[in-house]
């Protein structure tokens, strides 16, 4: 057995339990210990000297593995924190660019309706108004009220549904 196999054998489990409550991983460890020994390998002029100063080596150098471990971790932990607000965001804009959309094209055809139809629709939607506040509002009855606000959604429907069809086909095609 040479000299760097008798280490490892000796060294291996205690380094690695020494390399545990760092990274709280028995596999990232066991990963970090054997990079320990291969930087030693590496390091002839480490090997070359008594045991008690390679053992010291050793362990430093698993403690600054793992060390860098945990800074790449956190880095790597910025970095997917920045990314999926990124994307969140993104999703925001979106979400609210489509939602602007919408409106405006409601809107714009809101403003096409009927004057009776777009005033009953602005009431019953806009401003939260059950039916029967609009007839007396209005001082119309409750079967105008409702006959003008399905005539004004049906008119609406079939304006708005060929744009809708047609935004969703960009969005999602």
């Amino acid at each position: 057995m040479t000299g760097i196999e008798t280490l490892f054998k000796e060294y291996f489990v205690r380094l690695t339990v020494y390399a545990y409550p760092f990274v709280n991983s028995e596999e990232i460890a066991k990963d970090i210990v054997q990079e320990a020994f291969v930087i030693l390998v590496d390091r002839a002029d480490i090997l070359a000297r008594p045991e008690q100063v390679i053992k010291s080596f050793l362990y430093t150098t698993v403690k600054n593995q793992c060390l860098n471990h945990k800074r790449r971790e956190a880095t790597a932990e910025k970095v997917h924190t920045v990314l999926r607000a990124e994307e969140e965001d993104s999703v925001d804009q979106l979400t609210n660019l489509i939602r602007a959309e919408v409106v405006g094209v409601l809107h714009h055809q809101l403003s096409t309706l009927p004057d009776k139809c777009q005033h009953i629709c602005k009431l019953i939607y806009f401003d939260g108004k059950k039916y029967e506040e609009v007839a007396k509002l209005l001082n119309i009855s409750l079967n105008t009220v409702k006959s003008q606000r399905q005539r004004a959604l049906r008119i609406l429907k079939s304006k708005l549904m060929p744009i809708l069809i047609t935004f969703f086909r960009i969005l999602f095609i």
